[in-house]
């Protein structure tokens, strides 16, 4: 028996390969916002009180409500800051800064944008301190709730002090 090729036509496979492509793409795509047009950044604000022992100062830090956190994204592209917002802390301290995956045509990477302290709540306590960043910024990176509607990433515990705990950089500790 003899095999005999058969004739394919190639504009047929041609479209099979271009309609695979775009739905990987768009699949590529929407993977990298998990579908949502949004993504929240949630954390909260403390004080810390350094005239207390090591277990209250380490351990029992103290919300501020009304505290303010900023988040400010960048393009990807041109490097410029596309996006900028701020929260207010309730009265748990907590903030949820809720920010759209595109803006003005550029599409938001959380990677690419800043979360730190603005303000203090509380005027007895608003000596920003850099643990976890919330003086320099925190990069949120990977989200830490995932469901229906929901993309969430965790920044802080953000953390003030008191005046009296401020350390200047030349004393000794």
């Amino acid at each position: 028996m003899a095999w005999r090729r058969r004739s394919t036509s190639v504009t047929p496979m041609l479209a099979l390969v271009a309609l695979a492509a775009a739905a990987a793409a768009t699949c590529a795509a929407a993977w990298g916002n998990y579908g949502e047009s949004k993504f929240t950044v949630t954390g909260s604000v403390l004080c810390q009180d350094c005239t207390k022992n090591w277990n209250a100062y380490a351990y029992n830090a103290k919300p501020v409500p009304g505290s303010s956190v900023g988040i400010t994204c960048l393009d990807k592209k041109t490097g410029r800051t596309v996006y900028h917002a701020t929260d207010r802390t309730d009265g748990k301290g907590v903030f949820n800064l809720e920010v759209p995956y595109a803006v003005g045509g550029a599409d938001l990477d959380p990677s690419d944008c800043l979360v730190r302290l603005a303000s203090s709540g509380d005027q007895g306590c608003a000596v920003f301190t850099d643990f976890n960043g919330g003086k320099t910024g925190e990069r949120p990176s990977r989200p830490s709730r995932l469901g229906p509607g929901i993309v969430a990433y965790a920044a802080g515990p953000f953390y003030f002090t008191l005046a009296q705990c401020d350390l200047k950089d030349d004393s000794c500790y």
